[in-house]
């Protein structure tokens, strides 16, 4: 059961790795800031906006997850539970360092959908 239930988690990260892409022409910076100056978007979880990924696009969110892994040098995964959305860093909310894997974040940033999955592009994160 319990390598059904990984093997599952690895085909949706796949598929959502796939379905992304990585870098839509954002540049982040690689750093270990802890907290940036907060802004406020509307509240809700990562699974609503993986549910529902039309609903939020061109929104600005703020939500809530662990770092999951980083796939790309201006990108990572935010997970919460079997859900996951993409996030892109900026200048304000760079790359989470390593030391951060499965660290719980709160990240502030606008959706955008690309091949019907969520993105979002990060203008703040703050290490929980």
């Amino acid at each position: 059961m319990k390598r059904l239930a990984l093997f599952f988690v690895i085909a949706l990260l796949a598929t959502s790795f796939l379905a992304a892409g990585c870098g839509n022409g954002s540049a982040g910076t690689v750093g270990s800031v802890d907290t940036v100056a907060a802004t406020s978007g509307k509240q809700t979880t990562v699974e609503e906006i993986a549910r529902n990924p039309q609903g939020y696009d061109s929104v600005i969110v703020t939500t809530e997850g662990n770092y999951a892994v980083g796939y790309c040098s201006a990108c990572f995964l935010l997970k919460d539970g079997v859900f996951s959305v993409r996030v892109e860093v900026s200048d304000t909310a760079p790359l989470p360092p390593e030391s951060k894997l499965n660290a719980r974040m709160q990240i502030t940033g606008k959706i955008y959908v690309a091949q019907g999955s969520p993105n979002i592009v990060a203008e703040n994160i703050i290490y929980k």
